[in-house]
């Protein structure tokens, strides 16, 4: 089997499932999904009744005229549950807190000016209303549950998101730069442009199905893209270090025949591998913990979309830049 005759074919395959990932995520989602981690909202941890179950929960943030947020179990033992509200939750209560504490606060002034203090009373305090406990108003009533099984409170601003946002792109780059180094140094330059671009090319798609999957973007989906990126530079090395020991002098990188026999003598192991790892993944998706189901989802697509950029993207590429340099020289 010859894999490098159907270079062209690969290239625009991986060009065609790109443009219909983005065009389908923006046409039908107007974008990427929003997450309170990159985007900022308010997340409230509750341990709920043990009788309550998610569809209940969903009809009571809808009765509570709350909009829709997003659930997560994180403990199905306490039955404990993870309540986000995006962005536009958190701006549209935090105008009525703001406007609320304002007209209080004036309230509480004028209040105070016109009582006659005892030095011996402790003094008092203005308390603000806070946007997580507006919430907490509309929403704990409806539950059933009293403020304290409310385990934690978390409102995130948008510059936080912002923030997590920049270290998550800078932490890729970084990953991305020093496996260009590292290949550089330890194999040529064109060895390195081709996994490089294959990394590059894998990150696009995985980026593409996470729009098309609507998956909110979170810690662990970072998590998943840097674990990708690991394991499909590994699967490249092993097909390029083969190429490596088969050839004698570099002009013979432009041979397809010698190419084509390197990955398959190192095609059995990465299936091996490969499977093997999504077998895993796959008992991560079946009974693993809900929080970590998004994580095993984009491995699981990352591994399939690595195992084929390191024999049908990395090695083209490659052959295709050695090709062209030969021709300049031999001109």
């Amino acid at each position: 089997m010859s894999f490098l005759k159907y270079k062209l074919f690969y290239l625009i395959f991986s060009l065609s499932a790109m443009v219909f990932l983005y065009s389908y995520t923006y046409a039908q989602y107007g974008g990427f999904a929003q997450s309170i981690s990159f985007d900022g909202g308010i997340r409230l941890t509750v341990l709920l009744p043990a009788d309550m179950t998610r569809d209940t929960l969903e009809k009571a943030i809808e009765k509570s005229g709350l909009e829709k947020a997003d659930l997560r179990q994180t403990d199905a033992r306490e039955n404990k549950y993870d309540i986000e509200f995006g962005p536009l939750v958190r701006d549209k209560y935090q105008v009525i807190v703001d406007k609320a504490n304002s007209e209080e606060r004036v309230k509480f002034e004028e209040k105070r000016r016109k009582t006659v203090h005892n030095e011996n009373e402790p003094k008092q305090v203005f308390k603000e209303r806070t946007v997580a406990g507006e919430i907490e108003e509309l929403l704990l009533p409806v539950l059933g549950v009293s403020s304290d099984k409310v385990v934690s409170r978390e409102v995130i601003s948008a510059s936080v998101g912002a923030d997590l946002f920049r270290q998550s792109t800078k932490a890729i780059i970084i990953a991305l730069l020093l496996i260009t180094v590292y290949v550089s140094f330890r194999f040529e330059f064109s060895f390195a442009l081709g996994a490089t671009i294959a990394l590059i090319h894998d990150i696009i798609l995985t980026l593409g199905y996470i729009g098309f999957r609507q998956i909110e973007p979170s810690v662990p989906v970072v998590a998943a893209v840097l674990t990708l990126i690991g394991y499909s530079i590994n699967d490249t090395i092993i097909i390029f270090d083969r190429i490596r020991s088969n050839i004698q002098d570099r002009s013979e990188l432009v041979n397809i025949t010698l190419i084509d026999s390197s990955i398959r003598s190192t095609l059995s192991r990465t299936i091996i591998t490969s499977t093997t790892t999504l077998l895993s993944i796959v008992a991560i998706l079946v009974s693993g913990a809900e929080s970590l189901i998004d994580f095993a989802e984009i491995l699981f697509f990352g591994i399939i979309i690595g195992t084929y950029s390191s024999i049908c993207v990395a090695s083209p590429i490659m052959q295709i830049y050695e090709k062209v340099r030969f021709s300049r020289h031999s001109g």
